[in-house]
């Protein structure tokens, strides 16, 4: 505007100037008289300067509404809107009987608009703001300086949950202060199961995936980030919203998990009690399907609660079978066996000489922990003699011994859909010592994960093929879709008849050798003890501290569960894998194949006296009533809410949906394995239920399994093949993913 006056008053002047000059030069003209040449001067002067003056105005508006056109466009839309990011809703994580293990529920952000000068000192601002930190678990005064120190926006509290927020808003203050305060609308990450698969599931913040398979499925989970543009008053409060620059969000994929929430949480019971009893440091238990490579339980000690994951030390998010590496010790002893039987170089019935319980190679000298006599391979495994086991090592040979460490999968990251795996350390035979194959032979000179270990019991369950280990089961796509992940076979590692003998081997160490506690009456268990001495963090050589260990299988003869029990230097109550690891192995087993419709099936359970099932009383009996923690409404859908994992009560055992039986609301999936096509489509539609179909004929799996909930916006699958005449037939293949 000041511009604007001045150049009306210099215009001002250079007219006035110019009409006293023309009113001199007519006078000159008519009296016949030249004008004088600084008159002349003058008026071309002010002419150039006022041409000059014009050419910079055109020029400049030229700028402005051509070149500089986009600029000002935008400054302008500035100011009355806004371009807003939609971050969609993270997929859902869901363990295999699809209850669900982490989700997204809306909460509310409360901001303060400063540039509207909001009345900070106010005693009713200072009351609110107050109340809000209060409510919100803040410190007040720190909240009232971040507010005074703003000169924006700054939040009051963020991710607040929607019974909270409504309590803000009914205060006095709030409706005072409304035209002040700023809402949105937010998602928060929750974990329905608090502690139970905590480092498994992992955490993420701000919609990033920061630890466990949240990091590592960061992507997948994550969807397509959409965007809008929304119109906003003088007070930057939006009020409307331009539909088409809208671009909505794509949520991510939901997840299903091959983790059983009740084999975890009785994994973690297991686990620390037994951590506790022995005074342990820690330890670590892991659950596997030998057949599919399925973890259906990976649990570390201490635990680790993503829905807090300030409260905990960044060691408790450790997934210790993956991360972890240690020296396997006696359970390592199955490589030298395996290699003796699958190359021939000994039978089981072949008898080693144990010298007494004593060898010696260059200046080392190896025991074992009671004086044999001369035993029998199978003996030698039974009562885990390292004298035996480096004998059958040194027979075997190096080369075809490191042949079979790699074979199991040993010095190599298993694969697993995890963060943080590590591959172990296995020293090249270029590089041995003449004590490197000896010890080697008995767990040491070796470094393997706990994953790594049971992978290789699995491939002696599994008929010799060693299985990729896998966490996901199947993804759920936006639209609905089922995709499950099929089993993989990494490679076989013995011959079948090698394996079964193997198991055989592992049945006698239960029933004869080290691993008594960990027999299950009246059925049969397989597996094999350890007792390693940790090595020195500060040098070469040993500590005087134990890790105890037990990798175990059953049912011994269809072996349908592998498991790993290893607890960190035991202090109470002995050291030894036997004492140790084995009865944790036995009490996890039970509690496992004691759970209804659980991963262990097929197997006849006992009942009461009036002919119930005595799975629960056995549970009981197991875990403790009530000892089994979970949220009520794990069932969680989008218009449930979600109470925070600390808040949660012990529920009664028998009160406890361990396996997804009122998961989610929904309709249950029909048994129509045998059925034909026409017939199970028939079936599927008088549910309501939408499915998916490959190949024609007779269904012979289908997904998900009879009895399981169908999930909102989840698709079923059925797969079929050709009908056979009768003397042809064959029995369906197990429905079981």
């Amino acid at each position: 505007m000041k511009r604007l006056v001045t150049y009306w008053k210099v215009r001002k002047s250079f007219v006035t100037a110019r009409a006293e000059a023309i009113g001199h030069h007519v006078q000159f003209r008519s009296s016949g008289q030249a004008a004088p040449a600084g008159t002349v001067s003058r008026l071309f002067l002010l002419a150039f300067l006022s041409l000059a003056f014009s050419l910079c105005l055109v020029v400049r508006l030229v700028f402005v509404q051509i070149y500089d056109r986009a600029h000002y466009l935008r400054k302008a839309q500035g100011q009355h809107s806004r371009a807003v990011a939609e971050t969609p809703d993270r997929g859902r994580i869901m363990d295999r009987n699809f209850s669900i293990l982490a989700l997204d529920v809306n909460v509310e952000s409360f901001g303060v608009r400063r540039f509207l000068s909001i009345p900070v000192d106010n005693a009713k601002t200072l009351s609110f703001i107050r109340t809000v930190a209060e409510m919100t678990g803040q410190d007040p005064n720190k909240v009232i300086d971040r507010v005074r120190k703003s000169t924006k926006f700054t939040y009051l509290a963020r991710r607040v949950n929607l019974e909270t927020a409504a309590k803000i808003k009914n205060l006095s203050e709030y409706e005072w202060l409304k035209s002040y305060i700023q809402i949105d609308v937010e998602t928060k990450r929750r974990y329905p199961f608090g502690e139970v698969g905590g480092q498994v599931v992992g955490f993420s913040a701000d919609g990033i995936g920061k630890a466990g398979f949240e990091l590592s499925n960061d992507k997948r989970l994550n969807g397509e980030t959409g965007a809008s543009v929304v119109l906003v008053d003088g007070r930057g409060k939006a009020y409307d919203q331009v539909e088409e620059k809208h671009r909505p969000g794509i949520r991510g994929q939901d997840v299903v998990l091959t983790i059983d929430a009740a084999s975890q949480a009785l994994a973690e019971k297991v686990l620390h009690e037994t951590v506790e009893k022995h005074k342990a440091l820690g330890g670590m238990i892991i659950v596997m399907e030998p057949r599919t490579g399925e973890i259906l339980a990976m649990a570390s000690e201490p635990l680790f609660d993503p829905n807090h994951p300030n409260e905990y030390a960044m060691d408790a998010q450790k997934m210790r079978p993956l991360v972890d590496t240690y020296e396997p010790g006696s359970t390592f002893k199955l490589v030298a066996a395996t290699a003796a039987l699958d190359t021939r170089q000994f039978s089981s019935a072949d008898m080693i000489g144990t010298n007494g319980g004593r060898i010696s190679f260059g200046t080392h000298t190896i025991t074992d922990h009671e004086k044999f006599g001369t035993l029998s391979l199978r003996q030698v495994i039974e009562h885990s003699s390292n004298v035996g086991t480096i004998k059958l090592a040194q027979a075997v040979g190096g080369e075809a011994f490191f042949d079979y460490v790699r074979r199991f999968g040993f010095g190599m990251k298993t694969g697993v859909e995890l963060p943080g795996e590590a591959k172990g350390f296995l020293l090249n035979p270029s590089r041995w010592s003449n004590s490197t194959l000896p010890t080697m032979a008995i767990g040491y000179g070796i470094s393997v994960t706990g994953l790594q270990l049971l992978s290789a019991y699995g491939a002696i369950a599994n008929g010799g093929y060693l299985m990729e280990p896998r966490i996901v089961r199947a993804t759920v796509s936006p639209e609905g879709a089922f995709t499950p992940l099929e089993p993989k076979a990494i490679r076989q590692v013995m011959k079948s008849e090698t394996a079964a003998l193997m198991r055989d081997i592992l049945t006698g160490v239960v029933d004869n050798g080290t691993g008594k506690n960990a027999a299950i009456s009246p059925y049969k268990a397989a597996g094999k003890t350890g007792t390693a001495w940790k090595a020195r963090t500060d040098g070469p050589g040993y500590t005087k501290n134990y890790r105890s260990s037990f990798v175990g299988m059953f049912p011994a003869e269809n072996p349908q569960v592998v498991a790993l029990v290893m607890i960190d230097e035991p202090k109470a109550d002995g050291y030894y894998g036997g004492t140790v690891a084995a009865p944790a192995f036995r009490k996890l087993v039970e509690g496992i194949m004691h759970l209804p419709d659980g991963p262990v099936h097929d197997i006849p359970l006992p009942k009461t006296e009036d002919g119930t099932p005595m799975y629960l009383a056995k549970l009981k009996e197991i875990i403790g009533a009530g000892a089994l923690y979970a949220p009520v409404d794990s069932a969680v859908t989008d218009s449930v809410r979600v109470e925070d994992a600390h808040s949660q009560e012990a529920i009664p055992l028998e009160d406890l949906d361990l396996l997804g039986q009122n998961l989610p609301i929904g309709p249950r999936m029909p048994t129509v394995i045998g059925l034909s096509l026409r017939e199970a489509i028939g079936r599927l539609a008088a549910e309501g239920i939408p499915f998916t179909s490959a190949g024609t004929g007779r269904v012979v799996r289908q997904t998900p399994e009879p009895g399981r909930p169908v999930l909102p916006g989840v698709t079923s699958r059925l797969e079929c093949r050709p009908f056979e005449s009768p003397a042809s037939s064959t029995k369906p293949p197990d429905s079981r993913l």
